[in-house]
């Protein structure tokens, strides 16, 4: 998952000036529409608890403004849902699913906030906008419809899945050319 596009998405879903930077901010909550900042997690639960305990669902909360009418299943507390490096982990998560089903970022980036076309080419151009001021990481080519996006090129964090070098590690077997191979059981 790029980090880029993280980090724009944070900043266009939960972005706050703190001391002159744009910057997510985890005790975010956007409740239909109505977006306010909270001081701590415990003063962003307790107003979401509220909006529930009155029947709201269409809720939206910490660092990625996650839904929790649509996603809350995904976590194991409210709390976990506001916790910024699951809600970061579940969006990044969720991003890589749209990608696959889109085949591009930036459909996938517009998808993250509606499927509508109009409310997703409106975000993604926000999005757009804030990718120029953060620092860009590789990204994985668009596809035709011909081509399908789970080929995309992904950074391999596996060493032992690594092409292996001359007489190097990194794979599970080694080439005919780096060595001859040898049976696993005798």
């Amino acid at each position: 998952m790029p980090l880029d596009i993280l980090l724009a998405i944070s900043r266009v879903e939960s972005g706050r000036n703190v001391g002159g930077v744009l910057s997510p901010w985890p005790w975010t909550v956007n409740q239909a529409g109505d977006g306010a900042f909270f001081d701590s997690l415990g003063d962003a639960t307790d107003h979401v608890l509220r909006a529930l305990a009155d029947g709201q669902r269409n809720i939206d909360i910490g660092c990625f403004q996650i839904n929790i009418r649509w996603h809350a299943a995904e976590f194991t507390s409210l709390e976990a849902m506001f916790d910024p490096d699951q809600n970061a982990h579940y969006a990044a998560r969720f991003l890589l699913k749209l990608f696959d089903e889109f085949g591009s970022w930036d459909a996938a980036i517009g998808a993250y906030h509606s499927r509508q076309s109009g409310a997703a080419t409106s975000y993604q151009a926000k999005v757009s906008a804030l990718l120029a001021t953060v620092p860009q990481t590789p990204r994985a080519a668009s596809f035709s419809d011909d081509q399908p996006a789970r080929s995309a090129l992904r950074s391999n964090r596996y060493p032992l899945l690594r092409p292996v070098g001359a007489g190097g590690l990194g794979s599970l077997v080694a080439s005919a050319q780096d060595r001859p191979a040898v049976p696993l059981f005798r």
